[in-house]
């Protein structure tokens, strides 16, 4: 592929310091690297580490600190993998890493671009026009920030009954579907139903001319229709290539402003209901839709995150206001000023609003007539991620993170088992159960990079408490649930049943023991703990500084008899991210002993995650280009893989490469593994008028588009092989 390269200046790397409240998307997030703390904590060698040998990491603890810092003087690294090991599948080059103005992907790879912000999803939708956007017609086009992906076979039949059906699936088509689908979802389909959350818009980088202190109608009401998912149809033609089929039935969208169900313990409570609603049964929009996931029985799952910066007004001593303090909105003008024309974006006039939002949505992409739902018994925070696992009784665990600093990791277990022979009440299957929340400990030794935990009792449906569900984080703060660094995406593994934690960063993770610091309206230690055991990832030569954990970690949780519904587990850190070659980042992968020989690649920020069908966990970026401070990263967001288990754990290496600017989000596979998928997310954010991806869009377009790609080998060989 073509590509052309920026190089970027020390001053463009540093992000601005950061604020004391939760980082929201589109804004300042990292930390100068200049700023002071506390001394240095020494971080323990990890347990594995030290049985494997000390030599060589000693030997890589003295290498050049700048050695892969920069993409134009990078080598080619090797990477070694054990011939039938778990991780043999991952025979592809390494990508360096960089920040070219495209992606960038193994010399026997291809992408292609599927589909853009503004891509009419109807043969009815109007073109898109930058120019004249309105609500109307983004109601109808693809969404903006794509983020989550997720991919469904849509088997023939199906097709064939909704279209006989006048696009309703009906309960015979239902039924075979559930019995089919959990063999479906792994095996090749020739078409597919492809669901892109789109998490939140940005009018710099949508309106030309924009005025943030003063937006339009016309722009809030398309910025609200650019919120949400999509859900498209995708057929592979005669070449192997995914082509989106704008005539399809089940293409759809959901936004900011459409109709939803609220289900499970809040349906219809007080707590739940407004002026505009007095039932409390249904409610307009989801927000900020980030990660998610797939249930067993084929519905999607989509987390309402950063809910709290679309409101205005939040009054600061009622009840609504108690309920919410942990998670509290604006109390004056919201960022985008949405209230100016919407009165439910303004809690002054209806403070109970703002409890509607902030779940997890399921939505049946098969049933192009489902109404999405908000199930309430999962709880109410900042939810990133959605992955289910199937206990042996038959009970569904979800397992979710709660994307914010010093913020927790949740388990909500169904009450009822998962039926494969009756789809039907598997849709309602997440609305009665238990919501636990984890606590880390130690385990029988200090600073070994692993112990056990506890899941805590936050909810349970059977003895409903409405308040306590509404504030789930303070309900799990009074348990004394673990606070975390930043955790968002989390995965189960479909051969082991372990369950992957994505902890992105936490530059807040600045102090020593006994150190304390006001987050999200609780006191909280600053101090590393064993689960999150870094409080300074970069150093610019002051011993004296700390500046958090910037670069993030994954955490494995396996539960006690590998049973979903155990009460308790032990983890242990899989990766602690970073440049294996500059000491300062005091990085770790799984059981390599010298990363930098191994040909192990730099990483920071891990995010969204997704495993191939060997079990190989393929990881996303978010914001390393701005990590690290002025010896940081640089480079654009990416993916990467690395094996999980066998002698070849930990071995990381990049697969893709992002753009300029660009988060990579919500990696996802074909059923047979033969396509990639992944979205590009605010491409030149903030330089979207001015610096233009994708690279062949038509010139008369003039504007950067978050788009959705899809990637394959040359000779249709299994994501992951090196060339033949």
């Amino acid at each position: 592929m073509d590509t052309k390269t920026k190089t970027l200046t020390v001053d463009e790397v540093l992000w601005p310091d950061d604020g004391e409240a939760d980082a929201l998307p589109g804004t300042s997030a990292r930390p100068s690297a200049a700023e002071p703390f506390h001394r240095v904590l020494n971080r323990a060698v990890s347990r594995r580490v030290m049985l494997r040998g000390m030599g060589a990491t000693a030997a890589t603890m003295a290498l050049a600190p700048t050695l892969f810092l920069k993409a134009e003087k990078a080598q080619a690294r090797p990477a070694f993998v054990t011939a039938g090991g778990p991780g043999s599948r991952l025979t592809f080059e390494t990508v360096l890493p960089g920040n070219e103005s495209d992606v960038v992907v193994p010399s026997n790879y291809e992408v292609d671009i599927l589909l853009r912000w503004g891509d009419p999803l109807t043969p009815e939708a109007p073109e898109f026009d930058v120019s004249n956007q309105t609500g109307a017609s983004q109601a109808q086009q693809f969404g903006f920030n794509a983020d989550l992906v997720l991919w469904y076979p849509l088997p023939e039949w199906v097709v064939r009954r909704v279209m006989m059906l006048g696009g309703q699936l009906d309960d015979r088509a239902s039924r075979v579907l559930g019995l089919v689908y959990p063999r479906a979802k792994d095996n090749f389909s020739q078409r597919a139903l492809v669901i892109v959350n789109h998490e939140y818009t940005s009018g710099d980088d949508m309106f030309p001319g924009y005025d943030a202190s003063n937006p339009t109608q016309d722009q809030v009401e398309a910025e609200i229709e650019a919120h949400g998912f999509s859900i498209v149809e995708l057929e592979l033609d005669n070449g192997g290539r995914w082509q989106f089929n704008r005539n399809s039935q089940f293409n759809r969208r959901s936004t900011g402003s459409t109709a939803m169900e609220i289900t499970g313990p809040l349906r219809g409570d007080l707590l739940m209901q407004t002026a505009a609603d007095p039932t409390g049964m249904e409610v307009f929009g989801s927000l900020n839709n980030c990660a998610g996931g797939k249930t067993p029985w084929g519905t999607i799952l989509t987390c309402e995150e950063n809910f709290d910066q679309y409101f205005a007004n939040f009054p600061q001593a009622d009840q609504a206001y108690e309920l919410s303090k942990r998670i509290a909105a604006p109390s004056g003008e919201s960022g985008r000023k949405w209230e100016r024309y919407d009165s439910r974006f303004d809690l002054s006039q209806d403070p109970q609003e703002y409890h509607r939002f902030g779940y997890i949505v399921e939505i049946d992409p098969y049933n192009p007539r489902d109404k999405p739902k908000k199930r309430t018994a999962l709880g109410r925070c900042k939810h990133e991620g959605a992955a289910a696992s199937i206990a042996p009784d038959g009970r569904v665990a979800i397992y979710s993170g709660d994307d914010a600093r010093f913020e927790y990791v949740y388990k909500f277990v169904t009450k009822h088992p998962y039926d494969r022979r009756n789809r039907q009440a598997n849709l309602s299957l997440l609305d009665e159960g238990k919501l636990y929340v984890a606590r880390f400990d130690a385990g029988d030794a200090e600073d070994d990079d692993m112990g056990t935990g506890e899941w805590l009792l936050v909810h349970d449906t059977d003895f409903p408490d409405a308040a306590a569900l509404i504030d789930t984080r303070g309900t799990a703060d009074a348990l004394g649930a673990t606070p975390m660094d930043r955790p968002e995406d989390i995965e189960v593994s479909p051969k082991t049943g372990h369950v992957f934690i994505a902890l992105t960063n936490n530059s807040r993770r600045d102090g020593d023991p006994g150190d304390t610091r006001v987050v999200n309206g609780r006191v909280v230690s600053s101090a590393p703990d064993e689960a999150n055991p870094r409080n300074d990832t970069y150093n610019d030569g002051n011993p004296d500084s700390n500046t958090g954990n910037q670069h993030g970690h994954i955490v494995e949780l396996i539960e006690d008899g590998d049973d979903p519904n155990s009460l308790t587990f032990r983890w242990n850190i899989l990766v602690k991210c970073g440049d294996p070659a500059v000491p300062a980042h005091r990085t770790s992968f799984g059981d390599i002993v010298d990363p930098v020989a191994a040909g192990v690649s730099p990483i920071s920020d891990p995010d969204n995650l997704v495993h191939d069908d060997d079990g190989n966990l393929w990881i996303a970026t978010d914001g390393q280009f701005f990590s690290g401070g002025p010896v940081g990263f640089g480079q654009n967001d990416g993916i990467f893989a690395v094996p999980v288990e066998g002698e070849d754990r930990g071995l990381l290496r990049q697969f893709l490469s992002g753009v300029p600017r660009a988060e990579v989000c919500g990696p996802e596979f074909s059923g047979d593994n033969r396509s990639f998928f992944c979205a590009i997310q605010h491409p030149w954010d903030g330089q979207a008028f001015t610096n233009f991806w994708p690279l062949d869009e038509e010139s008369g377009s003039r504007v950067s588009k978050p788009s959705l790609i899809a990637v394959r080998e040359k000779d249709g060989q299994k994501i992951g092989k090196g060339p033949a």
